[in-house]
């Protein structure tokens, strides 16, 4: 949901069709804190945790992690790593499973893997801590807000490069805030995260070195999306002034670019061979040193492995080609009986933040090109019925998914929101699955049932098409018990899987389709963060999808009182800095999306990653399992 996560789509046990490279390290047992979780009686066992009576899980939980230390090199200001010094060199092998990078330009990337992909060539201004959230140093090496609440002054790193040789310095930021950012290019929901009541921030020079950022009113989640990543003007600016140039900015750092990327992150990008691999080498006068004064990363190469299916990411992660790799809960029982001799460890990070649900589309639109309908009329009236919807969610058998898929591994879900986080509303209870409460509901609307089919109130039979990306179990699995979920109420259900590309390009710009089965990440520390998807101007609004103009803007004209219920509150809720109002102001838009219905949740997994052992400097957190605990990436090095 959100966007420097967002359309990180199936980041969760469902990643495997689309991202089973999560950056993933292993820990050390002098720095990481763990929890031994055995299925046979540990003291303090966590049942949830445990794979059968298999062995082992450890589990991840909040460590006293070292901090980083601002020195001088020269006349550069970089951070010194609190590591003991590791060693340099080495392969990095990871993997993605059905799912080639679309762009390596991290400002027009739609999809999770280009995202994570392009984080390796372009740093962030800040970073975010794996305790607790909060902002920790990048490229900006301070920070301050204004008693106005609105005034954010940040000062940047001295000495910082461009792989050209080019100084890093505040133009660059101005550039990219005002002209990429603000103005929509590439993808557009960096501008919705980071907008408050439809403006983008003010952003200015006040020297070489130091940025102003002025918000249109007191914005509170905007420390948290002012550290994006930012682009080198030198090279972006003549191609966006040039003829066509938005188009050509998609096209910027592209997989097809022939030229040599200029970049600012830890690695640089060595070669793309499309359906094979992905290969990055570590960077030159990174700004990061170890305790030797040597420039980090300590790792040589990653290697990103194309894998074409789940099961062989599998294999290929049991014979030592890949090592590392998040494992999906369903195999975490038998892996565990592996893990000594083949010299890899299992971690828990927890409740999976990600979402899976079934969508229905509820565009009432027409296509202005072909002045058809979008979405059958007949079946559009059932889908934006909220009884209909409220039907089908009482029908689904959750607990076949977590116990059946997930192995027990896992929970039902009824909202978006993780369990223990700070925004959740942990007055929306769940409920049992009731096929009887299921057709009063639709009684109510007027249908009706004849030798076990279920018709609507015109003598239509209920029937539509499901949709979802192919090239993993999970969906599959899902998509078959929901069908047969659906018989029950005398609903057919038409049940494909399509390549992700195409299910992607059906969803967000044709709009041809009926429901689709999907996946979303959301952030737990900022709601916020999920804005693209539960406004009704969003760019990932995905139950009712509005186009862009050409301006980069979505209008809206024709929101329904609950969307702009949600609106409102989102709203409300991005201004309003007392903690204790701002959680009732979200516990609102839980209960809206609880009532309404527009996503029908299905279970959460425990988010499962497998280590190789030889992997060094990994301290896992639970905040860290979006990036599957790669926050200190150039600071983990390989044991010979």
């Amino acid at each position: 949901m959100t966007v420097n996560k967002s359309l990180k789509a199936n980041l969760r046990e469902t990643q495997l069709t689309t991202l089973a490279s999560a950056l993933l390290l292993t820990c050390t047992l002098t720095s990481c804190k763990t929890e031994e979780i055995t299925g046979s009686g540990a003291a303090k066992p966590d049942k949830t945790a445990t794979a059968g009576n298999a062995g082992p899980i450890v589990k991840c939980a909040n460590t006293a992690l070292p901090a980083t230390k601002e020195i001088l090199d020269g006349e550069r200001e970089v951070l010194a790593s609190p590591y003991p010094a590791g060693q340099f060199g080495g392969m990095l092998r990871r993997s993605i499973v059905m799912a080639d990078p679309k762009t390596f330009n991290y400002w027009a990337a739609a999809d999770s893997t280009s995202r994570e992909l392009a984080s390796l060539l372009f740093s962030p201004l800040f970073d975010s801590d794996p305790n607790t959230g909060d902002l920790v140093p990048a490229l900006a090496k301070s920070w301050n807000m204004a008693e106005d609440k609105m005034t954010y002054t940040v000062v940047l790193r001295k000495g910082v490069k461009w792989s050209d040789g080019k100084p890093f310095t505040a133009d660059d930021v101005v550039y990219t805030w005002n002209k990429i950012i603000k103005e929509g290019y590439g993808n557009s929901s960096l501008r919705d995260v980071s907008s408050i009541e439809g403006k983008s921030p003010e952003v200015s020079k006040i020297d070489d070195y130091t940025v102003q950022f002025k918000t249109a009113i007191p914005f509170v989640p905007f420390f948290r999306v002012m550290g994006f990543p930012v682009a080198p003007k030198h090279i972006v600016e003549p191609v966006i002034s040039g003829k066509d140039g938005r188009k050509a900015f998609d096209s910027l750092f592209g997989v097809n670019s022939k030229e040599k990327f200029v970049t600012n992150g830890p690695y640089v990008l060595e070669s793309y061979v499309p359906g094979q691999r992905v290969v990055f080498k570590r960077a030159e006068n990174y700004y990061m040193l170890d305790e030797n004064k040597k420039s980090l990363p300590y790792i040589e190469t990653q290697v990103f492995s194309i894998v074409q299916d789940v099961q062989s990411n599998l294999l290929k992660f049991k014979g030592g080609e890949i090592d590392i790799t998040p494992v999906r809960c369903r195999d975490a029982g038998d892996l565990v009986k592996e893990a000594e001799k083949l010299n890899f460890k299992l971690y828990d990070f927890g409740a999976n933040y990600g979402s899976t649900f079934i969508t229905f589309n509820l565009n009432q639109r027409k296509d202005p090109k072909s002045g058809k309908l979008y979405v059958d009329p007949v079946k559009s009236a059932w889908f934006n019925d909220v009884n209909f919807r409220q039907a089908i969610n009482h029908a689904i058998d959750r607990k076949n998914v977590v116990n059946n898929y997930f192995k027990g591994l896992g929970a039902p879900a009824f909202t978006a929101a993780t369990a223990g986080a700070p925004f959740t509303n942990d007055e929306l209870k769940p409920f049992e699955r009731n096929v009887e409460e299921a057709k009063a509901m639709l009684a109510k609307s007027g249908f009706t049932w004849k030798d076990g089919k279920c018709f609507d109130k015109d003598g239509h039979a209920v029937e539509f098409d499901l949709l979802s990306s192919a090239g993993g179990t999970f969906y599959g699995f899902v998509g078959v018990s929901f069908k047969k979920d659906m018989e029950a109420l005398g609903i057919k259900v038409n049940y494909q899987e399509l390549d992700g590309n195409l299910l992607q390009n059906k969803v967000l710009n044709s709009l041809d389709w009926q429901s689709v089965l999907f996946s979303l990440t959301g952030d737990p520390l900022e709601p916020n963060d999920s804005v693209n998807v539960y406004k009704s101007s969003g760019r990932l609004h995905l139950f009712d999808q509005r186009q862009q103009d050409k301006d980069g803007t979505i209008k809206v004209s024709d929101a329904r009182p609950w969307e702009k219920e949600i609106d409102d509150l989102l709203d409300k809720g991005a201004k309003t800095f007392d903690k204790a109002e701002r959680k009732k102001i979200y516990d609102r838009v839980q209960a809206v999306f609880y009532e309404q219905v527009p996503f029908i949740y299905i279970a959460s997994p425990k988010q499962i990653v497998g280590v190789r052992n030889t992997l060094r400097n990994y301290d896992p957190t639970p905040l860290t399992q979006l990036g599957l605990g790669l926050h200190n990436l150039p600071e983990l090095w390989i044991s010979k």
